[in-house]
């Protein structure tokens, strides 16, 4: 057999990508000659191809201890073991390479891949600066510069270095897709959405690429755009939860919640203890009115990383819903001051089980949960709460309580102000319709500023004859009710809110409260009061789609953004309301 004829055969199959005839011709060398370091090197470069990275880095490994000498059996085998993983590994095989050929810069060049893995940042550029040295129309060398300034936080440079590889290679996908990635954490959106679209254009089978563009698509409310990501990346790779999650996500923003449910009932059988899958699936079922299958879901939060900071153990038993037969009952608060009023109605219902309760709030509700029935205490968040026998997160409640959607407690009002809370006598004094009104929730939200509105939308409201209004707005956004052209017509009350029983003595003293969603309009439906909730789109899982009133407050009425953003409709829906109403009085 003619070794070095069937090694010149096979190297040339394997150039021309004829990989199967290059292995066959390559086995055939090491069945006459086992020990052949050529045959050894170039059948794991095939094995490697074809994914089998152990007998790879098997056979490569055996070609660099019988010649220690040869280079390209020490690239490659660090290529297979960066393939693998294996970046230490990796690492030590390209000094090896380095060590024998200082000039390669192939060598010097992978090496600052591996490191770059590593998060050894300072190296890896040091590396990738030398193989530009070497070579510089090297785009992979470029790119694992742009890396390694990244990995720095110098992410300007990192920009030029990647469009420097574009220069050179404008088809380089990889090259694209980590300028995108880069262009995210400068915060600069637009531009990584599309250069993780130029990324897709050259490689249309990476599930990884189509999931980052679409999580940036949903950064920017391009719903059917994201959609369309996550479902490509989906087909690629069906097994991705991330993307099966962020789809319910997407879905559920796009008031499609029976779609969400649906997609994400779907992943849960392939992966039944993912907490992402079912946190999204209970805030769907919420959303599409399922709050017999939702609350049960939504117990899955405390396993979510946002939540379990806040699960508390007292050493006492979560309670099932059981008759209290004289026992003490804690109710633990969670979330914000929207959540706590909604949800506070179900402390009276605990209290009907025939024990003590003690329900937990922040200082600012206390006054106001005081008047609860049936509850024997309040006490400030971290406050000792003293001896109790069972605990119940309150948001826990509907789901321990049973709550249907036939079953919500809808018998209001189930909070009033105590009756030494003094009432403004600006609201008594004022004439005609009287109207209190919130444009802004808290800045802790994450999606604070979609819920929230420009203040300057309601001018239009403010000067229609016959209405008084009244500011309810506390916190930063206060202020600009100074930058309003109407200001002198506004009567602001915030000043004197102590707490949330100062608002609410404000708030029954009124006609009509006007908010988007915030603690205030809460407080309204709570009170029994009317009240106009102003919803962007999408809304809270605890609004539901498109509904114009709400199951939870009978007094609420509801007016929803057409599309995401358009603010401008849902004034206008108000101010013809208003015109109608005044008419009609």
């Amino acid at each position: 057999m003619d070794v070095e004829k069937l090694l010149r055969q096979g190297l040339q199959h394997h150039q021309a990508g004829r990989l199967d005839k290059a292995g066959e011709a390559y086995q055939q060398v090491l069945k006459s000659d086992p020990d052949n370091a050529d045959a050894l090197n170039l059948m794991g470069v095939i094995l490697q191809a074809a994914g089998n990275l152990d007998a790879a880095i098997t056979l490569i490994t055996r070609a660099t201890d019988l010649v220690p000498d040869f280079v390209p059996p020490f690239v490659n085998l660090g290529n297979a073991l960066q393939e693998a993983c294996r970046f230490d590994d990796a690492v030590d095989a390209f000094r090896k390479a380095i060590e024998l050929a200082p000039d390669q810069a192939e060598a010097v060049n992978n090496l600052s891949s591996a490191l770059n893995k590593l998060e050894h940042f300072d190296e890896a550029l040091e590396a990738s600066e030398r193989a530009i040295e070497l070579t510089p129309g090297l785009c992979p060398a470029h790119m694992n510069l742009g890396n390694a300034l990244a990995g720095l936080g110098r992410t300007v440079e990192a920009v030029e270095s990647y469009k420097r590889a574009l220069e050179i290679d404008p088809t380089d996908s990889a090259a694209y897709y980590n300028l995108g990635n880069v262009y995210t954490e400068m915060e600069n959106l637009k531009a990584a959405l599309e250069q993780f679209r130029k990324a897709l254009e050259f490689d249309t089978e990476n599930a990884e690429k189509y999931y980052n563009y679409a999580n940036t698509a949903l950064a920017l409310d391009l719903y059917e755009d994201a959609t369309a990501g996550y479902r490509r990346a989906l087909e690629i790779a069906p097994g991705y939860i991330d993307a099966q999650c962020n789809l319910g996500t997407v879905l559920l923003k796009m008031g499609r919640s029976d779609e969400a449910v649906a997609s994400l009932r779907r992943a849960i059988v392939d992966e039944p203890k993912s907490p992402d899958l079912h946190w999204n699936l209970a805030l769907a079922l919420l959303q599409a009115g399922d709050y017999k299958d939702g609350w049960a879901e939504y117990e899955w939060r405390w396993q979510m990383p946002t939540f379990e900071a806040f699960q508390r153990d007292f050493g006492v038993p979560l309670w099932q819903g059981e008759d209290l037969d004289g026992r003490t009952l804690f109710i633990d608060t969670e979330q914000g001051f929207g959540d706590s009023i909604m949800f506070a109605r179900y402390a009276p219902i605990a209290a009907e089980r025939g024990g003590r309760v003690v329900l937990e709030c922040r200082p600012q509700l206390n006054n106001l949960f005081a008047s609860l029935n049936g509850v024997n205490e309040v006490v400030d968040l971290g406050h000792p709460p003293g001896h109790f026998d069972f605990y119940a997160p309150l948001m826990s409640l509907p789901h321990i309580l049973g709550t249907t959607a036939e079953t919500i407690p809808t018998d209001v009002p189930y909070v009033k102000p105590p009756e030494e809370t003094p009432v403004d006598s600006r609201i008594a004094e004022a004439p005609g319709f009287k109207v209190g009104f919130a444009w802004a929730g808290s800045p802790t939200r994450i999606d604070n500023v979609k819920r929230s509105c420009d203040i300057a939308l309601f001018e239009p409201l403010i000067a229609l004859p016959g209405l008084n209004f009244f500011s309810l707005q506390v916190g930063e956004f206060q202020e600009q009710l100074r930058d309003l052209d109407t200001a002198r017509l506004v009567i602001d009350l915030a000043d004197d809110f102590r707490d949330f029983a100062d608002t609410a003595a404000a708030v029954q003293a009124l006609d009509l409260v006007i908010s988007v969603d915030t603690a205030v309009l809460h407080l309204a439906g709570a009170l029994a009061k009317p009240a106009w909730g102003l919803m962007s789109q999408p809304t809270g899982f605890l609004w539901q789609d498109q509904r114009k009133d709400s199951p939870w407050y009978p007094t609420l009425r509801l007016f929803r953004q057409p599309e995401h953003g358009e603010w401008a409709p849902v004034f206008e829906q108000v101010k013809r309301e208003l015109n109608e109403m005044m008419a009609k009085s």
